[in-house]
């Protein structure tokens, strides 16, 4: 069987504290002119497309006694037991951002099932639809993958088959369960865990010298946005042309950036009544390129970008961001760092239980400084040549997970000509969400974001 590892793991682990951290993907497909499909013709969709995807094949099975990290198993349970019909006929937009807050709350147990598929029906004012719409959200545990992972899965679902661009690094087919191979690698994990956590700290403790002998990303006080999270959860979707999101020669995410900077600057200014030159940063998930060996299906690190608020001509400061975005990713791949994220991979599970449920009892809900006052997350999910039976994928989005300290999420989410700007907050953090997100879709319309 197919071992989990230690950084997919702690998705896993952490499933009794705090929120989801599920990770859930929206297409929005439009029938143009014919039928919205039926559910029954959803299933059968599904029912051809997901045999064939190992991905969504996998279910954990937890190890005797909890003392090896959980193994994939084969979850042999139909295509259409991952399937849930929400028939939202005669509501609208808003109704419909309501839904996902709430479907935001769920988690699954891996153990039953790594993914699920929602079918939402019968919206109206569905934005870029000209006809009946139909939307779909991929719920998928973040321990399966990261968010390269589930756009690979989507396209997987909804691609021709005949797309190069579905192969899903994930774990391979498991190996048959047997008594004799339970008790096999339980008591090799016993044997070698004292050998393998006095190798992970060792390892650590050097790697952690020559990190520290670098320069790393300033801490910042924290904001308003940098409180604890409520168990509520409001979004706002606003898809719209990719080139209004594209300022100048700056690729989308580093105008995202910017865009974001700008508002957030200007929401502290209004909002925690800052005054003067504010530092604005973003924490920035990092891919890692195929090159770096990396054992965990979650290939992400996550990097600290200095917003240069500060800079008042848009072009400087979309070139400041660049490079302080280049120069994160550089830093986060250098090999003491990638060597300090590696050591943990040797850690024994009992003991990342025990540290996981340590911190959540233990945890700082209001720290005193952070490393940004929010989260960007970018992702490019391919052409917009998607079908679901016969109906056109017209717009994606996503939606980050919340926790303690990182109270509002900022994602940009690219599905051909079109980019859907998609905030994930709480209520008690940040009220004016509408306000706030038409202040940011403004900035990224507006005449800063030209030249």
């Amino acid at each position: 069987m197919a071992r989990l590892e230690m950084k997919d793991a702690v998705y896993h682990f952490g499933r009794d504290h705090g929120g989801s951290s599920d990770q859930f993907a929206l297409l929005a497909f439009d029938s143009v002119d014919g039928p919205a499909p039926t559910f029954a013709d959803v299933r059968a969709h599904v029912e051809a497309r997901a045999p064939g995807i190992p991905g969504l094949r996998l279910r954990l099975k937890e190890t005797l006694w909890g003392l090896d990290y959980p193994r994939w198993v084969r979850d042999d349970s139909a295509p259409r037991e991952h399937l849930v019909d929400h028939d939202l006929a005669g509501q609208n937009w808003d109704r419909f951002e309501e839904f996902v807050g709430e479907l935001l709350g769920t988690r699954l147990d891996m153990r039953a099932q790594s993914w699920r598929l929602h079918l939402v029906r019968g919206v109206h004012g569905v934005p870029r639809v000209q006809g009946a719409a139909t939307v779909i959200i991929l719920q998928v545990g973040h321990a399966l993958t990261d968010g390269l992972g589930v756009t690979r899965l989507l396209r997987a679902l909804f691609a021709a088959p005949e797309d190069r661009t579905v192969g899903i690094p994930l774990p391979g087919p498991p190996a048959q369960e047997t008594t004799i191979r339970t008790w096999v690698n339980t008591a090799r994990a016993l044997l070698c865990a004292p050998v393998d956590l006095a190798i992970s700290r060792w390892t650590a403790s050097r790697a952690l010298r020559a990190v520290l002998a670098t320069p790393l990303p300033s801490s910042l006080p924290a904001s308003s946005l940098n409180c604890a999270v409520s168990s509520a959860r409001t979004v706002r979707i606003v898809p719209m042309p990719a080139e209004q999101c594209r300022a100048g020669s700056s690729t989308i995410t580093v105008s995202a950036l910017a865009a974001v900077g700008t508002c957030l600057s200007r929401y502290l200014r209004d909002v925690d009544g800052r005054e003067g030159d504010l530092d604005v940063a973003a924490m920035v998930p990092i891919a890692l390129p195929p090159r770096f060996a990396w054992a965990a299906a979650n290939r992400v690190l996550m990097g600290t970008v200095d917003l240069h608020a500060d800079i008042e001509d848009p072009h400087d400061r979309r070139k400041q961001i660049a490079r302080s975005l280049e120069q994160e990713r550089v830093r986060a791949t250098t090999e003491p760092v990638l060597r300090l994220a590696r050591a943990d991979d040797r850690v024994p599970a009992p003991i990342v239980r025990y540290v996981q449920g340590r911190r959540f009892r233990h945890r700082i809900r209001n720290p005193d400084r952070v490393a940004g006052q929010t989260t960007v997350v970018s992702v490019n999910r391919g052409a917009a040549d998607l079908r679901l039976c016969g109906a056109r994928a017209r717009f994606t989005a996503g939606f980050p997970f919340l926790e303690d300290g990182r109270a509002v999420t900022h994602g940009f989410f690219g599905l051909g000509e079109t980019v859907t700007v998609s905030l994930v907050t709480c209520p008690t953090a940040l009220p004016s969400l509408r306000a706030h997100t038409e202040d940011l879709v403004n900035e990224l319309r507006g005449p800063s974001n030209v030249g």
